[in-house]
């Protein structure tokens, strides 16, 4: 996990006679409840905390290098790099665009352009709640495109003509991280000209009706990232909230963390409290940090990871996975992802110790209504990985691959080139620990209801 554990002290205030005394609130909790609420509220808010330094760092902090350009535009890119680190876990085959948008004042309308053909793309819209609120897009709506309301749960105002569907957040602001997908080079400046045609627009301006007034301006907390491994961290979860629609499916959760000062709009000072109190919270955290990581580890189901909460509901350890491993992940009907980090043997991949390959049989590999690839990043970081031939995916697209006389496909993963005859079918890894995600867009009923079996990666 790229979030390392890293805890200070923080002293209490003090009184003349010593030590602040403890408010009520502080007497009424034992160091045990204290650290256990910590902890469960701090894994159910980090995708609230976490999105808000990526909505920071994209539309409010105009000295940031990830700066779109504010709320309600788009920002287009190509096919990603090395050098694009704005979520982890990037894919290469369907450049993306970026949008946040603030929904305050009042709806705003999303127009998809029309498709030319058997396209996938897809405008996915995340709340701050780390859910996927919904995918316009090829494979919900087809190649046509169309016009979706975007607005807040409890949205009673009138829907006007033309609008296909209503997309609503339990947030006020939301995001999307739209994805076009591209067929190598030469199809760049058709996906470029569906990205522009994306539109972001004001109800009112969609209409063409009096402009809504203008809430005053926010006075926002200037993120830093380390603030996520210790307890500022409810500093930007108390801001956040205050922004947010609570669920009544939350309601136990968000009750128990108002018993440490955790509660929407109030404000988080943590030298105003007294040293056990600190300790207790910072303890809960690093308990958190440990159950993230070790359920990283372990979960290989992107259904539970990224998706609606009427699919994830409350699970909030998987919900937060999800944005730590693939922040704006797809759903499994978009796209699975099955993800490698261990080979047949059990052993980590590891590109400093060994030579590695995956075969499919000729009925075996991944049926998809677009196209699957491999993608490979390092570890810790999860970032795409510099290599000599500047290739950082490889699937059912590149021109290069080369099926075996059985109707078999091998595909190769390691550091130095196996030989000119096999390069085509050689996905580089970094020098040392690594692993490689599988995206399979528009996958079949068989890889949906998980009775496709994939082969395991082998050492060579």
């Amino acid at each position: 996990m790229i979030i390392s554990i890293v805890f200070f002290s923080i002293l209490g205030c003090k009184s003349e006679g010593g030590e602040r005394a403890k408010s009520s609130t502080e007497k009424s909790l034992s160091q045990e409840e204290i650290k256990q609420i910590a902890k469960e509220t701090y894994i159910a808010l980090f995708p609230l905390v976490y999105n808000y330094g990526t909505m920071y760092s994209q539309a409010i902090n105009n000295d940031a290098p990830e700066y779109i350009g504010g709320f309600g535009v788009y920002k287009h890119y190509g096919l990603s790099t090395p050098d694009n680190r704005d979520i982890p876990t990037p894919n290469n085959n369907t450049p993306y665009s970026w949008a946040w948008v603030d929904l305050r004042s009042e709806p705003w309308v999303l127009t998809m352009p029309r498709s030319d053909g058997n396209r996938y793309y897809v405008c996915q819209w995340d709340d701050m709640w780390g859910y996927v609120i919904d995918a316009p897009g090829s494979v919900i709506d087809g190649q046509d495109g169309g016009n979706y309301l975007l607005t807040t749960r409890g949205f009673k105002g009138q829907i006007p003509e033309g609008i296909k569907r209503v997309v609503y957040s339990e947030s006020q602001f939301i995001g999307t991280l739209t994805r076009t997908g591209v067929n190598g080079q030469d199809d760049i400046p058709a996906m470029q000209s569906i990205q522009e045609g994306y539109i972001l627009q004001p109800l009112s301006s969609f209409t063409g009706s009096e402009p809504k007034t203008t809430l005053e301006d926010i006075n926002w907390i200037s993120y830093d990232k380390t603030d996520l491994e210790n307890i500022n961290f409810f500093k930007y979860a108390n801001f956040m909230l205050e922004y947010s629609i609570p669920n009544k499916a939350d309601q136990k959760m968000l009750e128990n963390a108002k018993k440490i000062g955790v509660e929407a709009g109030k404000d988080w000072h943590p030298n105003n409290m007294v040293g056990s109190f600190v300790d207790a919270i910072n303890t809960g955290i690093e308990e958190a940090l440990r159950e993230i990581d070790k359920q990283v580890a372990i979960t290989n189901d992107g259904n539970k990871l990224f998706n609606t909460r009427e699919v994830i509901g409350e699970d909030y350890l998987n919900r937060t996975v999800g944005v730590v491993v693939g922040q704006f992940g797809n759903y499994s009907t978009q796209a699975m992802y099955p993800s490698f980090q261990k080979d047949a043997d059990g052993e980590l991949l590891d590109g400093s110790k060994s030579n590695y390959s995956i075969t499919f049989s000729k009925d075996e590999l991944p049926e998809s209504d677009y196209f699957w690839s491999f993608t490979m990043y390092d570890l810790p970081n999860r970032y795409l990985v510099e290599n000599a031939i500047n290739r950082y995916s490889i699937g059912s697209q590149t021109e290069s691959l080369k099926i075996n006389e059985d109707g078999s496909l091998t595909i190769s993963f390691q550091t130095e080139s196996p030989g000119k005859d096999r390069e085509g079918n050689w996905l580089p890894t970094p020098d040392g620990p690594f692993y490689t995600v599988l995206r399979i867009y528009g996958p079949s009923d068989s890889i949906l209801n998980g009775t496709y079996k994939l082969p395991r990666i082998i050492k060579n």
